[in-house]
């Protein structure tokens, strides 16, 4: 049991894993929102809340999951185990009818866990993928449990897999028809067979991929391209059944070769691939190939183990998602979230960079600069002042001085020639936010400037210098902005 399980409950734990993704964005957004309101931009903080809200709202709807019963029957592949044990136990844990399907039955090396799953109440079934009438059999078993139980196909989870380590060179043509035929063909073979199931019941086919179907490693070339090809074949065959009413999705779950016995033939592999070597190839690996052996042969990773279930509760999380969604991805990957949660605060950090940017502006000679900057929808000067429209802006700024009250001093420049505008709301005091007058030496706030530009102003380049001046006509903040008159 994990902290957040013994402080809030187990419950509650699990929500929060279904939802950290939502819950990270969702923290991130409102802090910037909590920011843009601190710094007075009330405007960008309530733009920013809706788009929170909106959010909120087709997270909820598209994150819906539909609801598991004991008349659910899930079955699964390769649960000798590791992934394949982990989903069964967990599918039977969460009420579901389970059909595990395993190579072997069963053997000293797995009778634990065949008989870990048949204590559950799993049905356990022996098929081996690669073998056309073991595929068979086990489609008549599942027939068998759907008519005699009455229950509902709601899932194929397609698991079952092998993985040979060596370089290409050394593997053997049996050792690549061995990975091909069990990881693609198997696959592919499962999947027809049951395909009239899947129609009938509208059922759901989870295929576990890889990341080595996108950026396969050194040593795993075959099992790397086993694995692509699953990927093409599964986007293609979401698309060929979504019209009979079947979703596919593709499930990547990571890496835990040290809670699986996918390695435990590795040895044997490693002494078909000597025996077939050449003369030449052998000299010329020599004391190389003798070290890799050495290294994926080492016990933590071929040795045989009891299977228990995988310690990453993420995997279950996810996997949840591929089977119970009701809108499901294409593909669920930990790492595929955790990239789109970069991406979006990636996003997010930008967007709200380029709205808090400073508009460009000049000092004036009789009064500090604002400590920021914002006139509505000018990144760059000449900032347009549209005829018949009102110039909003708003800045920060730090009282220089105790002071009593402001005003509002705005000049145009012209041609060279400087004259004053009548402002017509001249009490700055009563457009203050995150203070009020008076104000003390040092006291933060923020000016909100609503400046009229009439429609009879002339097309002209201009200076606007903005100054707010305390009772003594002192500068406690002032700046010049270049603009142009025009019309919207």
């Amino acid at each position: 049991m994990n902290l957040m399980e013994k402080v809030y409950g187990s419950g509650w734990a699990a929500w929060c894993r279904k939802h950290s993704i939502a819950l990270q964005i969702g923290t991130t957004i409102s802090c910037n929102i909590a920011y843009l309101a601190d710094t007075g931009h009330m405007r960008k903080a309530v733009t920013l809340s809706m788009i929170l809200l909106g959010g909120t709202t087709l997270y909820c709807f598209f994150s819906r999951r539909r609801k598991i019963n004991a008349r659910d029957l899930i079955v699964i592949t390769g649960c000798n185990s590791g992934l394949g044990y982990s989903l069964a136990m967990h599918c039977r844990a969460k009420g579901a009818m389970v059909l595990a399907g395993v190579r072997e039955i069963p053997t000293a090396a797995n009778s634990n866990a065949i008989e870990a799953l048949k204590n559950k109440g799993v049905i356990v079934h022996q098929v081996d993928i690669a073998d056309e009438q073991s595929v068979r059999d086990f489609r008549h078993k599942v027939k068998e449990l759907l008519e005699e139980r009455q229950l509902v196909l709601r899932a194929l989870v397609n698991n079952a897999g092998v993985m040979v380590f060596g370089e290409f060179e050394w593997q053997t043509q049996k050792l690549a028809e061995y990975q091909v035929n069990v990881n693609l063909l198997g696959t592919m073979r499962v999947t027809r067979e049951l395909m009239p199931i899947l129609r009938e019941n509208h059922s759901r086919i989870i295929v576990i991929s890889s990341h080595c179907a996108n950026e396969s490693l050194p040593g795993i070339s075959i099992y790397g391209a086993t694995k692509a090809a699953l990927l093409a074949w599964t986007t293609s065959l979401r698309v060929e059944v979504r019209k009979y009413g079947i979703e596919v999705v593709s499930f990547i779950p990571g890496g835990f070769v040290e809670e699986s016995n996918i390695m435990k033939r590795q040895r044997l592999h490693f002494d078909e691939m000597r025996q077939h070597m050449s003369e030449e190839a052998k000299e010329f690996y020599g004391h190389y190939f003798t070290q890799y052996v050495e290294y994926f042969t080492m016990p933590y990773l071929t040795e045989s183990r009891d299977s228990v279930k995988l310690s990453n509760l993420t995997i279950y999380e996810t996997f949840d998602n591929a089977l119970l969604n009701v809108y499901p991805s294409a593909i669920y990957s930990e790492d595929a979230n955790m990239k789109a949660f970069a991406s979006v605060c990636i996003i997010l950090a930008i967007c709200v960079a380029a709205s808090l940017q400073d508009t460009p502006h000049a000092r004036c000679d009789n009064g500090p600069p604002p400590n920021s900057l914002i006139v509505d929808g000018c990144n760059s000067t000449p900032c347009g002042f549209y005829r018949g429209t009102n110039l909003t802006a708003h800045w920060n700024f730090n009282a220089n001085a105790d002071t009593e009250k402001l005003t509002v001093s705005v000049k145009v420049t012209i041609l060279g020639v400087t004259m004053p505008y009548p402002y017509p709301h001249p009490n700055a005091c009563e457009s203050l936010t995150n203070s009020k007058c008076p104000l003390s030496k040092g006291d933060h706030a923020t000016y909100n400037l609503l400046m009229p530009i009439s429609k009879n102003y002339p097309s002209f380049r201009m200076t606007i210098e903005f100054s707010l001046n305390d009772e003594n006509n002192n500068s406690q903040v002032c700046f010049k902005v270049e603009g142009q008159v025009t019309d919207p």
